[in-house]
């Protein structure tokens, strides 16, 4: 499990379920207006954003070393 290296803040869920995300996180992380996240739930309550380019450059990380995943299994196999 990764360690929590900075902690931000709070914010509240308003009336239409939305909430804020506190300028000092998007300015750490390099988060801005229209940028497209992806919103995972953890078995045990908890919420993880991460931004859809990080998760898009990882999905092409592991397609690159799929074929070699592949030679592993057969060969273990």
């Amino acid at each position: 499990m990764q360690k929590i290296r900075k902690f931000f803040g709070s914010t509240t869920i308003g009336k239409k379920g939305q909430v804020v995300i506190p300028m000092e996180t998007r300015n750490k992380m390099k988060w801005k207006e229209s940028d497209k996240l992806l919103v995972f739930g953890l078995d045990n309550g908890i919420v993880v954003l991460t931004k859809l380019d990080h998760v898009k450059q990882l999905a092409i990380q592991l397609e690159k070393k799929l074929v070699t995943v592949k030679k592993y299994i057969k060969k273990s196999v």
